[in-house]
């Protein structure tokens, strides 16, 4: 009845006489917008649209540089689309391709950064990412020029190599190029800007069919609005500096989808924590939120899905997630900013959002350095399901703090050749196992080739990674009764290593625990039914 109600309201809320426009890089503003005679500028087609409209963007390179009136989107049930069977391409960076670069020295060139309508965080060659020069003494800067000793470098400094700051006048693009560069023969993109931000009255927009790249601080940025979905698209190369980056970002929402996209590159200057990918904050209660069938990588920071709090009753499901840093980290409560909230963030009030109840299923996470993070300091954030996914070649599967978040479930997975299967780490106070045996119940999970121990226990900060106490899951299960029931220690015997797909005479084959599925039995991994037929990656990733 619940989903009979809001399909109901999604159809009333089209307006019958909904239109679809077109645009081309070919196009004309004057033009009636029509498949025949498109607009050529995102800006003069967003501008238009009403309620319900279509924008349909024909193939070809669109530069939001060259963007004067991009305001931000306030209309509903709105449709930005590729026309299908054609690639769109929306570039948020600034192209060297009419600049002369100057020798500075024998080793750097340099051309001047006035033409720039942003201080750039992100340089790029192609798909490659130009390494910046940080200056991280006291913030996130621009470097001297002094500092520019490697290749595959840059910063934005002024005519005698002093850093600049956000202005650009006066200052100059500086690059140590990658060995066997000549910079006047290359193409570089230095990032500026990204897609409007779509508001609170911006419900049911749709994004589909586009790539975006060279953005700065994310490609779109959506915040009140519910609803919204983004799917088929690619969202790569992500710039900032002295603040977050984010593939996708999607604030105070209800509903909304991120499925099929991919997903990748999102650095910001600092490093780890606010680099980011699929990032949520402050959702709003009532209907989950989704991310699935993505593939999501080479994000370098927290994580690559992940929130900034607040963000509870999140699906994370069938999605292929390699090289990041932490895959998922649904993080602590927060409350929405309010001009008239003065008592901090308390649980009374009605700006609070809590954490937790993520349900992470049929994923496939590789390469990776933490799988699911459950940080000690996080609060209000419990009840979160991991179940039915694989970890492969990740340094720790799963992270548990100590006295941080409770009711976690583990159950389902196969943790197979990585460092730690389930690590339980503390931070000053000195703990046992037993310590946390009230945070989680692990059972039915797959251990196998984990290099230094299926759970791992580091009693606290002393030491390092490897530092306390290693189990294998023999062990483990022997000195903690009712721990880890029905998990078995074995070779999974997968088809190969890419998909994950389980061989006819796998042992876990109906091995794993169907009470999450409302059945008696399912296997074990990414792959819960039928060895080779079921549905989780129809349609997704390659």
């Amino acid at each position: 009845m619940k989903k009979t109600s809001l399909l109901y309201l999604l159809v009333l809320s089209i307006p019958v006489f909904a239109s679809e426009y077109f645009i081309s890089p070919d196009g004309n503003d004057a033009n009636p917008g029509t498949i025949s005679q498109p607009w050529q500028s995102l800006s003069h087609g967003l501008n238009q649209l009403m309620d319900g409209d279509i924008l349909t963007l024909r193939g070809g390179v669109y530069r939001l540089f060259d963007e004067t009136n991009l305001s931000t989107i306030n209309t509903p049930n709105l449709t930005v689309q590729g026309y299908a069977g054609e690639t769109v391409k929306i570039l948020g960076s600034y192209s060297t391709a009419h600049d002369t670069w100057q020798a500075y020295d024998s080793n750097i060139w340099r051309i001047p950064a006035d033409q720039l309508n942003s201080d750039p965080k992100g340089m790029f060659n192609g798909h490659q990412r130009v390494e910046h020069q940080s200056d991280l003494d006291g913030g996130r800067n621009h470097d001297h020029v002094y500092n520019l000793v490697e290749p595959n470098h840059w910063t934005k400094a002024d005519v005698n190599g002093n850093q600049c700051f956000e202005d650009n006048t006066g200052c100059y693009i500086y690059l140590y190029p990658k060995t066997g560069e000549t910079p006047n023969d290359e193409v570089y993109e230095l990032s500026q800007r990204g897609l409007p931000r779509v508001a609170g009255n911006g419900d049911y927009f749709t994004l589909r069919d586009v790539e975006i790249y060279y953005t700065q601080s994310s490609p779109m940025f959506f915040e009140g609005a519910d609803f919204v979905t983004l799917e088929d698209n690619v969202f790569g190369h992500i710039s900032n500096g002295n603040d977050n980056s984010y593939a996708v970002r999607i604030w105070d929402s209800e509903g909304s989808v991120v499925r099929r996209n991919r997903i990748f590159d999102s650095v910001y200057w600092g490093g780890t924590s606010n680099s980011k990918g699929v990032s949520f904050m402050v959702t709003k209660p009532g209907e989950p939120n989704v991310v699935e069938y993505n593939e999501i990588y080479d994000i370098p920071g927290r994580s690559a899905v992940g929130t900034k709090g607040g963000t509870s009753n999140l699906i994370v499901r069938y999605n292929y997630i390699h090289h990041v840093y932490n895959a998922f980290e649904p993080g602590s409560f927060r409350c929405v900013w309010s001009s008239t909230n003065n008592d901090g963030c308390q649980e009374t009030d009605v700006e609070y959002r809590p954490a937790g109840d993520w349900r992470i299923y049929g994923n496939i996470i590789t390469d990776t350095e933490v799988g699911l993070r459950l940080t000690a300091y996080d609060e209000d954030n419990d009840n979160n399901w991991l179940y039915n996914n694989v970890f492969y070649n990740v340094q720790s599967a799963v992270n548990i703090g100590w006295d941080g978040t409770f009711g976690t479930v583990i159950a389902n997975n196969i943790f197979i050749n990585n460092e730690v299967g389930i690590y339980l780490q503390s931070g000053g106070t000195t703990t046992t196992v037993n310590d946390y045996l009230d945070q989680f119940n692990s059972h039915h999970n797959l251990y196998f080739n984990n290099s230094h121990a299926d759970i791992h226990l580091r009693p606290n900060w002393g030491g390092n990674f490897y530092s306390g106490t290693p189990y294998d899951l023999f062990a483990f299960k022997s000195a903690f009764n009712q721990a880890e029931l029905q998990s078995i220690s074995v070779d999974p015997h997968f088809i190969n290593t890419t998909d994950f797909y389980l061989s006819e005479n796998s042992p876990a084959i109906d091995a794993g625990d169907g009470a999450y599925w409302n059945t008696s039995a399912v296997h074990m991994g990414a792959h819960p039914f039928t060895a080779l037929s079921d549905v989780i990656f129809l349609d997704g990733f390659e």
